[in-house]
């Protein structure tokens, strides 16, 4: 039987919440998150799974040369969300992208849900750093491409060895406040060391093992007091450097710090989401005037949707049209090292699960010198749960 697994985090499931049912809508944590698949098939006794798939065709052009014409196997995902017990939830996610050149343990945590207000959740966790890097599924969303800065910049999908809590305050009848909070393994010295263009925050990823016993900490704080209407606030802080060796203090410890903003909403039948990034960048005065010591950038889309059951077919089928922008600066103590760019999309969901997306783009790039860069191209894609 097919299930939208675990509702939020199961958390309505569990003897404590019985009460709470009457106040608090039936809806998911993060919309779109682990929890919150349309596809999970309970095949398995207590462990439902499923998954996506996803496949582009691409023609684009950079400064008047053809700079890619051809197919992607982009990715394949398969998750699994297993019911321990009314307490304990275990989710996990393996990503093959690019034909199963990279391979990679999205998300695989253990949730132990002792109270609305306040779960438990250890493992390899999604970092709640903006909340495209928490639902980014792409037969969620409506452009091929995710944006730039969550790409670029954040660096999502971003999954990091932690452990925290997460939980949901209900504020009047359908608002509520939830946060995620988590001690992580934070990033490497990589985003310096790694880098020929200067700053780039996900080369410091995978710092799987610590390199500097430092954690960081992660968090998100969410208020929703509609049900279609959120904002989100949230943060990462930690030392990227290797600063002590044997208990031996070699150079001071770097930190870096990003700051994000996020917000979704619909005025008018037309949907909005957008997300706001800065990042501090601790860099040694060797490397000042190098390396970044701050980054910045945006996103902000438009969607909407029309012509439902319009293919007598398909009664279930929508078209949808949207524009998104994304604006990112690699360095704002310099005129250059920027990247935009304008999407317009025009997709097609047979289901809500299955989107064909045709999109069109144009951007301008500029590197550490201020020479501009232009682009164009044309996607299509097709993405589908399963």
């Amino acid at each position: 039987m097919m299930v939208r697994a675990f509702i939020g985090l199961a958390l309505l499931t569990a003897p404590w919440a019985a009460a709470a049912q009457d106040t608090i809508p039936e809806r998911p944590f993060v919309r779109g998150g682990v929890y919150d698949r349309p596809y999970l098939a309970q095949l398995m006794g207590r462990t439902a799974i499923g998954g996506y798939a996803e496949a582009h065709a691409i023609w684009e052009r950079a400064d008047g040369a053809i700079e890619h014409r051809g197919f992607v196997a982009k990715r394949f995902n398969l998750f699994t969300a297993t019911e321990v017990s009314d307490f304990i939830r275990i989710g996990a996610e393996l990503e093959f992208e690019d034909g199963a050149e990279e391979i990679k343990l999205e998300y695989a945590a253990i949730d132990f849900a002792v109270h609305q207000s306040f779960t438990l959740r250890a493992g390899m966790i999604l970092s709640p750093i903006g909340r495209f890097n928490l639902a980014h599924d792409s037969p969620l969303n409506e452009f091929t491409d995710r944006p730039i800065v969550s790409t670029e910049l954040l660096g999502t999908a971003l999954s990091e060895p932690g452990l925290g809590a997460l939980g949901v305050f209900p504020l009047g009848g359908v608002g509520r406040l939830t946060y995620e909070v988590y001690a992580v393994n934070g990033f490497h010295d990589g985003l310096i060391t790694r880098s020929a263009d200067g700053t780039r925050i996900p080369q410091g990823r995978g710092n799987f093992e610590d390199n500097n016993a430092s954690p960081a900490v992660v968090g998100r704080v969410a208020w929703s007091p509609a049900l279609d209407l959120e904002f989100g606030l949230s943060a990462h802080h930690g030392a990227y450097n290797v600063f002590n060796v044997d208990g031996l203090a070699v150079e001071p410890a770097r930190h870096l710090t990003i700051i994000a903003v996020d917000a979704e909403g619909e005025v008018a039948g037309i949907q909005l989401r957008g997300e706001v990034a800065n990042a501090a960048i601790d860099v040694s005065e060797a490397l000042d005037g190098v390396y970044a010591s701050g980054q910045r950038g945006l996103y902000t889309e438009a969607i909407y949707n029309f012509g439902r059951g319009v293919v007598s077919t398909m009664p279930n089928s929508h078209f949808s049209a949207g524009a998104r922008i994304d604006v990112v600066d690699f360095d704002i103590d310099l005129a250059g090292d920027t990247a935009r760019r304008l999407t317009l999309g025009f997709n097609f969901r047979p289901t809500a699960e299955t989107v064909l997306k045709f999109d069109y783009f144009r951007g301008q790039g500029r590197d550490r010198f201020n020479s501009a860069a232009e682009e164009a191209g044309v996607q299509f894609s097709l993405a589908t749960y399963f």
